[in-house]
């Protein structure tokens, strides 16, 4: 690692800077306020830490240019997965007592500590982002893919006078898109890939040591300049390493006083040099729509351009349940953009999980494999009809919850929520009576809004669909982060009124003919398979063939005279 240090004295009169000449300077001369660092300490056994995740990941979303987020994976949640060399030293500095924990700035709110549990991330931040700075930061940097070497310009302006004597500048190496293991992860779905956890943020290297480096000159008026030169290794962190991808890798700057108070901080945009011309990575593979009652899956896997032309074709082979098949694909993706390649609709195993995986060979005709990407992915599909019962228990926070069933057009025909919180941990039972009015495809939604479904410790939460009769078509247990799908295929719709009147239908199994004995005047006899189609219809008659069909499940509707009802029926 190089460093160069260029200092610029005018604190002793305000026209001696004004006069002074100043090139490439792209730190701001104007007082300004803070801008913040969110270290949060985690772990991949911590439950709630997903949660933590996605409140940091909130707000550096509402204040994108002026917050930075560094997850710090510590102590014993992180099982000595992710951790580095410097976690340890930062952590005990802040008195945490459980996790997740976080310190903002590394600033006293309350209390002795800096620690602080993540209800007070967003307050405390607003507080930070309204305070005045003694000093403004800006920094640039390139990274050359061929020789992974690393180059930072950090510059810092000071504008007010401190009671310290010095400070520090520290520049963190930090990395997005780790895929691992993760509890609780169904609290921030936003970053579940597959089965796996997509770590953010996460904390691989300090280029300027544990404590950064000591800037000894803070004087009003100061214009302070650092460059760094560092070499990134094929794997960072220490004693758990890691690859290093390049592309995943971030990088951030902020001063402190000391070990603690963080006056400042920036993220660091880099530009990428000798890039080579066709070169790409899946970055992940994701679930479409499946919102068919249907055995057809729908996928995407995001492909990152890393070379400098643009990507207009691929070549690429995807596995479904252990069959590969291979497509191609032709578009535009810029060079360091993302595009989604939608994957060939497939046959999949519904009510059942589903493993996928897809690779890109060649990239502008030129043959490149890439790393593969998996995703195991379920399609609830169920079979229901007539006057059904929605089953919603809620959980304490029933203000997050809502629900809402669509109809085979896409309209919604029956919603709920929000409701009412609970004083304490509890549930409450809501039932709601669903009746279809034409056969098809219809779909059933429940949201939670805090993203960690309606059983996550504030009471058992779940919800269940049964049918007509009073059996259970299907059942959810309340962890499902935000949002769950169920596709119910409705076979007849409600409204059908069963008669008194005594009605036989045999043999049931059948094979060649339903025989119909019944006292009343048939007047149409209708069958319909399982996906709501009518296959067959007869009038004013007491059988009907069934040989040309195929073997499986159909609904029989009988309408007479006194009225209309359903039978199911078995084909062998």
């Amino acid at each position: 690692m190089k460093k160069t240090l260029l200092v610029l004295f005018a604190a002793m009169l305000t026209s001696m800077f004004a006069s002074a000449q100043i090139t490439d300077t792209i730190v701001s001369l104007t007082p300004s306020n803070r801008n913040v660092v969110i270290e949060e300490y985690t772990g991949i056994n911590c439950g709630y830490c997903p949660d933590g995740h996605r409140i940091a990941n909130e707000i550096m979303a509402a204040h994108p240019d002026r917050v930075c987020v560094i997850n710090v994976h510590e102590g014993g949640y992180a099982a000595n997965t992710f951790t580095t060399q410097f976690g340890s030293a930062l952590a005990n500095q802040t008195g945490l007592t459980g996790y997740p924990a976080g310190t903002v700035n590394r600033h006293v709110f309350t209390g002795s500590v800096t620690d602080l549990n993540r209800g007070q991330w967003a307050s405390a931040t607003n507080n930070m982002l309204g305070t005045a700075s003694p000093v403004n930061i800006a920094a640039d940097g390139t990274l050359d893919w061929a020789t992974r070497t690393l180059n930072i310009r950090v510059q810092l302006y000071y504008t007010a006078a401190q009671t310290v004597t010095s400070n520090a500048l520290n520049v963190a190496i930090i990395q997005d898109n780790v895929l691992g293991p993760q509890s609780g992860m169904s609290a921030n779905p936003d970053q579940v890939v597959g089965n796996q956890y997509a770590h953010m943020h996460m904390l691989r290297h300090l280029i300027t040591g544990q404590w950064g480096e000591t800037i000894s000159t803070i004087a009003p008026g100061t214009l302070v300049e650092k460059n760094y030169e560092y070499v990134i290794p094929e794997q960072l962190g220490t004693p758990n390493a890691i690859e290093a991808v390049l592309e995943n890798l971030q990088f951030v700057a902020f001063v402190c006083e000391g070990h603690q108070e963080i006056l400042t901080g920036t993220h660091i945009p880099v530009q990428y040099t000798n890039l080579p011309a066709n070169y790409g990575r899946v970055v992940s593979l994701r679930e479409g729509t499946n919102i068919t009652c249907d055995n057809q899956g729908n996928v995407y896997f995001e492909l990152k351009n890393l070379g400098s032309a643009p990507i207009t074709s691929i070549t690429y082979n995807y596995t479904v349940n252990g069959t590969q098949s291979t497509s191609t694909w032709t578009g535009n993706i810029a060079s360091m953009s993302i595009g989604n390649i939608e994957i060939p609709t497939f046959d999949i195993n519904v009510n059942a999980n589903n493993n996928i995986s897809a690779q890109v060979t060649t990239i502008n005709g030129e043959n490149i494999t890439t790393d593969a990407a998996n995703l195991t992915f379920r399609k609830n599909v169920y079979t229901g009809g007539g006057r059904m019962l929605f089953k919603l228990v809620t959980d304490r926070y029933a203000s997050e919850t809502t629900f809402k069933i669509f109809d085979p057009n896409g309209e919604v025909i029956l919603s709920g929520g929000p409701w009412p919180n609970l004083a304490s941990n509890g549930t409450t039972i809501r039932e709601f009576e669903f009746n279809p009015s034409t056969t098809g495809c219809y779909r059933l939604e429940v949201y939670d809004s805090y993203g960690d479904g309606i059983s996550a410790g504030t009471g058992n939460g779940y919800f269940q669909l049964f049918n007509e009769n009073g059996q259970q078509i299907f059942r959810n247990n309340g962890k499902f982060g935000k949002q769950a799908t169920y596709m119910v295929d409705v076979a007849y719709p409600a409204g059908v009124e069963e008669f008194t009147t005594e009605t036989v239908i045999y043999p049931n199994p059948v094979s060649d003919v339903i025989n119909i004995k019944t006292s009343d005047n048939v007047e149409r006899v209708e069958l319909y398979n399982m996906q709501g189609q009518l296959v067959k219809v007869e009038m004013n008659v007491e059988n009907i063939s069934v040989r040309d069909l195929s073997n499986g499940v159909y609904m029989l509707k009988l309408t007479t005279d006194k009225g209309s009802s359903m039978h199911k029926i078995i084909k062998k």
